[in-house]
């Protein structure tokens, strides 16, 4: 039975909501402390402590934010723009 395209989708539940607010926090802290400890490890088999754990928290940190950006602000523009445009 197909949807009804002029009927408003049914409303997200805030446990759904939270839930992905959560992932996305979550894997924010996770890509600065793998980065953290990559460059970590780095600065011990290379001896040049402190420089490649600082670029990892600048990468790892990067790397989180534009994840976070992804999954906040252009993942719903595209999915407005496909319901404007009809396709699933």
């Amino acid at each position: 039975m197909a949807l009804d395209p002029r009927t408003p989708p049914p409303p997200r539940g805030t446990q759904s909501d939270a839930g992905e607010y959560m992932g996305v926090g979550l894997q924010f802290a996770a890509s600065l402390a793998l980065f953290l400890f990559v460059g970590m490890w780095l600065d011990r088999r290379l001896g040049t402590d402190p420089w490649l754990m600082i670029a990892g928290v600048f990468v790892g940190g990067g790397a989180g934010f534009w994840s976070m950006y992804r999954r906040l602000v252009i993942e719903p523009r595209e999915r407005r723009e496909r319901e404007k445009d009809g396709k699933p």
